[in-house]
């Protein structure tokens, strides 16, 4: 084959060489290296499958039920980091569908176990904060077949009786502080911290001191209106409403406020303002009237309160023209005013007083006469008024004085006739007089009058009848006969006018007797006469009359008495000790006889010391 001439040939032109064919023997080796690179290239790639980092999976959208228990299981922990309610919750509804017989199902329980413990911790810190709605509901989120789970029922048993007690105690003290009782609502409070001591740091505990303390504050507010108020002044019953318009709507207080405010209010106009009406100032109860503040809802009220105060005054005059222009004045108010059934009630009691004022004047005209006749007349016509009528008490204090009129023209002739039968001062006079007398009964205006004529007349009649029987038993003690004196004395009784001065003559001749007696037994001249006559004339020393006789007495048997103590000092001392003993103080022989009785009486045995121990 020719050759082609260089400078002729081109890229395009330049003939592509051809390699002589071979056989594959001739690329074993190649065959080789190739084998050996890929078993290489794949021995390597599984390496790095095994050695690099597995990817995580995406937990957020996380298919349940093609999810493998490792994907689960790191999902669920890594919600669980969040020691949240929501992160717990998620953690163990992970987990919580894995068949009982799983290979990791220890494992699967351990964690959990944890996580609901975790809900039991996060369960009581609310209730610790006072929360226990919130509490249960995290309570209830526990998996049952748990450790915690079991333990949840009895902290909830617990929670819940502890609760009941915080409730009550809250509950109580509110009402106390809807009362304004603060005190209680303090005592109530000061309970909580000793269920739980954390109650005292919770938002609800110091909402309900803060309570407290305000309502103790608005409690004494109202205690200083109270006694505003009970000055039952216009002027300090306004200024008692005023401090009440300082309790703000939020408070437990408020509404018993409003309630003073509004009664105060209406005290100013039902109590203030017809205070002044009654004592006929009706200056004083307009002003009253027209100071209740417009907000108390009493404008209409007390507009008709001064139309019936005016009314009012015009009766003052106690006259038939003056009731009927307060009749016509009350009349102005109509149906539709507040106060007009109590016009109406003053109307017809008006009317009423008409009548009754018509029918006294009438009677008191006609008893103007004197005579029994005309008063009688009288009475007939003023009994006529009711005792339902306002002039009633008028009616009945005329009537009575007409009565007592008429029996004192009655009664009259038998007092005089008495007056003229004691005149005489004889036994029979003053006794005809006192029967006269009696005649006059009780309830009738001259029966005091005439009781009393009676007591003087029987004190004359009694003194008469018994004055000879005192001067017989006088007559008798003057001879010395005591005892006859006595007797006659005692013919006198109780009651009678001179039974009191009889008695006082009695115990003198008494004591006249019983002298008469001791100096008998002193003229025996012994030892126990002697001691009978200072026994008897000891009670009469305080008898003046013969007071100097019985101190005579007394010396001379003292003195004998205690010459005999001497003579037996030395042959019975005990005897003499005795007789020194009986000598009565007062008496000259009384200070010798006590130094005898030192002398004789042996002394006092000493109390015995206490052994030493």
């Amino acid at each position: 084959m020719p050759t082609p001439d260089p400078e002729l040939m081109t890229p395009e032109t330049e003939p592509v060489p051809v390699e002589p064919a071979s056989s594959w023997l001739d690329r074993w080796p190649l065959l080789v290296v190739g084998t050996a690179l890929v078993s290489g290239l794949v021995g390597f790639g599984a390496v790095v499958l095994m050695l690099r980092i597995p990817s995580f999976p995406k937990c957020n959208n996380l298919f349940l039920p093609t999810a493998s228990v490792a994907s689960r299981l790191y999902c669920a922990q890594e919600a669980a980091r969040s020691k949240d309610i929501a992160g717990l919750e998620r953690a163990i509804a992970l987990l919580a569908d894995l068949p009982p017989n799983h290979p990791q199902r220890a494992e699967i329980d351990r964690f959990l176990n944890t996580w609901a413990m975790d809900l039991l911790a996060l369960a009581n810190e609310q209730v610790q904060a006072g929360n226990l709605e919130a509490a249960l509901e995290i309570a209830q989120k526990i998996p049952p077949g748990t450790a915690a789970a079991q333990l949840a029922q009895e902290e909830l048993r617990k929670w819940q009786m502890g609760w009941t007690e915080v409730t009550r105690i809250y509950e109580e003290a509110e009402a106390a502080l809807r009362k304004g009782d603060w005190r209680t609502a303090m005592a109530q409070a000061s309970l909580l911290p000793t269920i739980n001591e954390s109650y005292a740091q919770t938002e609800r505990y110091q909402a309900l001191i803060g309570k407290i303390l305000r309502t103790r504050q608005e409690a004494t507010l109202l205690e200083q209106a109270e006694q505003l108020a009970q000055r039952g002044q216009v002027a300090s019953l306004l200024e008692a409403m005023g401090k009440t318009k300082q309790i703000p709507k939020d408070s437990y207080l408020y509404e018993q406020a409003q309630a003073k405010y509004q009664r105060w209010a209406r005290d100013i106009l039902d109590v203030v303002a017809v205070r002044h009406l009654r004592a006929r100032d009706l200056a004083g109860a307009l002003a009253a009237a027209r100071s209740v503040p417009a907000d108390a809802n009493l404008q209409e009220e007390v507009a008709d309160f001064i139309v019936l105060a005016e009314a009012e005054a015009q009766t003052w005059s106690d006259t038939v023209a003056g009731y009927q222009a307060a009749i016509a004045k009350a009349k102005t108010l109509d149906a539709s005013r507040p106060l007009y059934n109590q016009a109406q009630i003053q109307i017809e009691t008006w009317q009423q007083t008409i009548v009754a004022l018509n029918l006294l004047n009438q009677a008191r005209q006609i008893a103007q006469a004197r005579t029994v006749a005309a008063w009688n007349q009288a009475i007939a016509l003023a009994r006529q008024i009711p005792s339902n009528n306002p002039l009633w008490n008028r009616a009945q204090a005329d009537i009575a004085a007409w009565t007592n009129q008429i029996q004192i023209v009655e009664d009259s002739p038998i007092l005089a006739r008495a007056e003229g039968w004691a005149a005489a001062g004889t036994i029979a006079g003053l006794s005809s007089a006192i029967a006269e007398a009696q005649q006059i009964r009780p309830q009738r205006a001259l029966y005091a009058r005439a009781q009393e004529r009676v007591r003087e007349w029987r004190v004359r009649l009694e003194t008469l009848q018994d004055q000879p029987l005192l001067d017989a038993a006088r007559q008798a003690a003057d001879r010395g006969d005591w005892q006859t004196a006595i007797n006659e004395a005692r013919r006198i009784t109780a009651g009678r006018a001179l039974y009191n001065q009889a008695q006082a003559q009695i115990k003198q001749w008494q004591g006249r007797l019983q002298l008469q007696d001791a100096e008998k037994q002193a003229a025996l001249n012994t030892p126990q006469g002697w001691l009978r006559a200072i026994q008897l004339a000891v009670p009469l020393r305080n008898q003046a009359e013969i007071r100097s006789q019985v101190e005579q007495l007394l010396n001379q048997a003292s003195s004998k008495l205690l010459e005999q103590a001497r003579q037996q000092e030395s042959q019975n001392p005990a005897e003499a000790l005795n007789l020194a003993r009986q000598i009565p103080p007062g008496t000259t022989a009384h200070a010798a006889a006590q130094e005898l009785i030192r002398k004789l009486a042996p002394p006092a045995p000493q109390p015995s010391p206490s052994p030493t121990p």
